[in-house]
């Protein structure tokens, strides 16, 4: 009876030894997946980052071009949009009825469709590039009126100009320094 009951004991605690580790070890992968999983929320949010702004500074250029809008314009714009993105980020209004706003005032249909081979970065570089054209669209048409026509001329520059950073043919400094100059000649124009 002693040697079945110090048997007993024994298993015991080498079970309890083996439930210990196995629950250090959870704790430790759990740790680990959560540390990845806050890398790739960091990683995500700085690539998102980065598109809204070279989208943005792009959306700068292709105005200036397409109308030869000058700063306040542009200020406008920019404001608007920015109303535009804190109703996105509030969860006033969702992206799909923005864009349903879209089709319904300037019949105007996004083709790019989003494809389940993208690796996680590129998925956000797409969607980011999604909601900015939608919040771009929006803003022209709610701050300036803008009407299909003149929306699909602003469009199209901006995807001229996109196309021409992929192809080679614009280098992404190149855009930014036509970004710069647009600001550099509106305030010289205010000083004279």
């Amino acid at each position: 009876m002693r040697l079945a009951r110090a048997m007993r004991r024994k298993a015991e605690r080498s079970a309890a030894v083996g439930e210990l580790q196995a629950v250090k070890s959870y704790a430790k992968a759990k740790k680990a997946v959560r540390h990845a999983t806050m890398h790739e929320i960091v990683m995500q949010a700085a690539v998102r980052r980065q598109a809204v702004v070279e989208i943005m500074a792009t959306i700068v250029v292709a105005m200036h071009r397409s109308y030869g809008w000058g700063m306040d314009r542009l200020l406008r714009l920019r404001k608007k949009m920015r109303v535009q993105m804190e109703c996105l980020k509030g969860r006033y209004v969702k992206l799909e009825e923005m864009e349903k706003i879209l089709k319904n005032e300037l019949d105007w249909e996004f083709c790019i469709e989003e494809k389940d081979t993208w690796e996680t970065y590129r998925k956000v570089e797409y969607r980011a590039a999604r909601v900015m054209s939608v919040v771009f669209l929006v803003a022209l048409r709610d701050e300036f009126g803008f009407g299909e026509k003149r929306a699909d001329r602003a469009y199209h520059e901006l995807t001229d100009i996109w196309t021409a950073i992929n192809a080679g043919s614009l280098s992404i400094e190149d855009m930014w320094r036509e970004h710069d100059a647009v600001g550099k000649n509106a305030r010289a124009s205010l000083v004279l």
